[in-house]
């Protein structure tokens, strides 16, 4: 789509960081230190956007709400590449924490291309400082004890689906073994950087 596939560089020097003069080492590389910390780390996850939850509000046998997610701690776009995927979920649960069917909606943040690179699908990825808004509006279900809202991030979304790619065809290819092997650790790389839980049956009611 006449897009760099990574343009890291280009997006900080765009950004208010570029002109604080806050380099990708102060993130990267704190206090020196060859941590080279990025989208693997969950605490730079948690430091690199600010997620404020909307309780739940009732009203007409639904439940709305909202998870907004800014891009405050990035000083490039949140995520930089096409490899990870970041998702924004709320959904209702029972009093034993399971995930009600029906209830769970989502928004990706991610850039989303196909697996031969050619083509962008979608751009949902946030600019510095820039904000997005899951709005939540469904059937409240008659188990429902809690709405939780869940920011998780798939490090390694992209190869993934280009591993499941190479395995489903069927046709012979060459080193399956390690294909299998990379295609469980990338699965493994995924892990949920914030949850929060509000309870239901002492949500407000719209009149």
């Amino acid at each position: 789509n006449g897009k760099f596939l990574e343009n890291t560089y280009e997006e900080w020097k765009a950004s208010r960081y570029a002109r604080e003069g806050k380099s990708c080492q102060s993130c990267h590389m704190p206090d020196r230190r060859h941590l080279w910390r990025g989208v693997h780390d969950e605490q730079m996850m948690k430091e690199s956007v600010t997620l404020t939850a909307a309780a739940p509000i009732r009203a007409g046998g639904m439940v709305e709400a909202g998870l907004a997610i800014r891009n405050t701690g990035t000083g490039h776009r949140f995520p930089t590449y096409v490899t990870p995927k970041v998702i924004a979920e709320i959904y209702q649960t029972g009093t034993d924490g399971k995930m009600l069917p029906g209830t769970q909606r989502q928004h990706v943040i991610a850039r989303l291309v196909e697996l031969d690179l050619s083509r962008e699908i979608a751009d949902t990825r946030l600019a510095p400082d820039e904000e997005a808004v899951l709005h939540y509006r469904a059937r409240m279900d008659s188990r429902a004890a809690y709405l939780v809202y869940r920011m998780r991030v798939e490090p390694d979304a992209f190869y993934t689906e280009f591993f499941e790619s190479l395995l489903a065809g069927g046709q012979a290819v060459r080193g399956k073994t390690m294909i299998r092997a990379a295609l469980a650790d990338s699965r493994r790389a995924s892990f949920t950087f914030f949850e929060e839980r509000r309870s239901l049956r002492g949500a407000d009611a719209a009149k």
